[in-house]
């Protein structure tokens, strides 16, 4: 069983006990309900998506919220990070999850307990005690779902984008409530960040909402932070106005990019986007910030699935973060804190911007 908790701008499919969020926002763009989804079984990364969105168990965190007496409210939001203390209190790291294009809210559930599984820590510790599953964490923002149309890209990017606030809000949330824990209280777990495709978007968006606040000062709530196949501009990294900041709130930045990823193409190319940062990689590689580690896949990246391993089925090379072993060696180096330049299986690009990934 996978645990993953979420929020989400999307507006519930019914007020009181919902099930299930639209793909319309909800009144008030920066608000966002939590709660808890749950998919059961193992290995879910090998099953289909839709199959295990239809299993997944929803159950939204309720609030009361008291005007008069503040101590009288009950946040869901509390109530969901305190329930994720404990989890990290216990040994594990936290990754926050934020989906790409084209994902009902299910969906969106049903594969953030896909990656809990599929980025679970193989090797033993010092103590030879097996480590800790991640705690997964999800913010869907409002995809529709319905496809990959220009059309629907163009409203999807927007959709994105406008996220921001609601994303931009729970992040600094989140960090209120970790100021506000006593020293003694905390715990040693580290709280990581992983957007694919156009999650990147979002994410944007919420940095540039965090500014409004706390102007450069983006809080440092995350570790390691991967952009992968990122549908954001090759110059995100080097630009205030875009993601740049987000290197104040992290340690470090890996970019994983792919020559081969047609859907990236297709931004680019049939949208007129400038060049991708996830089939481009960071613009001018080699003068990129210290904190960013760009990772080209391209070599590895699996175009036909093995006989009998149908869930590796990847034609347009952009779902390696899911399906790829060679991509899920690597990934767990990262968010184990391994030094880049140590880390198996990477070369050195040629033109001195990040390295390389090759056999083990």
């Amino acid at each position: 069983m996978v645990e993953v908790y979420f929020a989400t701008n999307r507006r519930p499919n019914r007020q009181n006990g919902p099930t299930d969020f639209t793909s319309e926002f909800t009144p008030d763009i920066n608000s966002f309900r939590v709660g808890t989804g749950t998919v059961e079984g193992n290995n879910l990364f090998e099953q289909d998506v839709d199959v295990l969105a239809e299993r997944a168990t929803i159950s939204v965190e309720p609030e009361r919220m008291n005007a008069e007496d503040a101590r009288a409210s009950r946040v869901g939001s509390d109530v969901v990070f305190s329930r994720i203390r404990e989890r990290m209190k216990a040994g594990a790291d936290a990754i926050l999850a934020i989906h790409g294009y084209n994902y009902t809210f299910r969906q969106a559930v049903a594969r953030a307990a896909q990656l809990g599984q599929w980025l679970a820590p193989e090797a033993s510790d010092m103590r030879g005690e097996r480590p800790e599953p991640p705690v997964m964490l999800l913010f869907s923002w409002p995809s529709r779902g319905e496809g990959v149309t220009p059309r629907l890209y163009d409203d999807e990017r927007a959709r994105a984008r406008a996220s921001g606030e609601a994303l931009g809000r729970a992040i600094l949330k989140a960090t209120d409530f970790l100021r506000a824990i006593k020293r003694e209280d905390r715990c040693d777990g580290s709280i990581h960040l992983l957007a694919h495709s156009m999650g990147n978007w979002a994410l944007r968006g919420a940095v540039q909402y965090m500014k409004t606040f706390v102007g450069e000062n983006i809080p440092p709530l995350f570790d390691e932070v991967i952009l992968i196949a990122a549908d954001e501009d090759d110059d995100t990294l080097g630009q205030g106005y875009k993601l740049a900041p987000l290197l104040r709130g992290s340690r470090r930045v890996t970019v994983y990019y792919n020559h081969q990823d047609w859907a990236l193409k297709a931004s680019d190319w049939a949208m007129g986007n400038p060049d991708r940062l996830g089939r481009s990689g960071p613009k001018g590689a080699a003068g990129v910030p210290v904190k960013v580690e760009p990772v080209n896949v391209s070599r590895k990246i699996l175009w036909d699935a093995p006989a009998g391993e149908k869930w590796q089925e990847d034609d347009t090379g952009h779902q390696y973060y899911r399906n790829n072993p060679r991509v899920r060696l690597d990934l767990l180096d990262v968010l184990d804190g391994v030094d880049a330049r140590l880390i198996a299986g990477r070369q050195p690009a040629e033109d001195g911007g990040g390295f390389v990934l090759v056999d083990r």
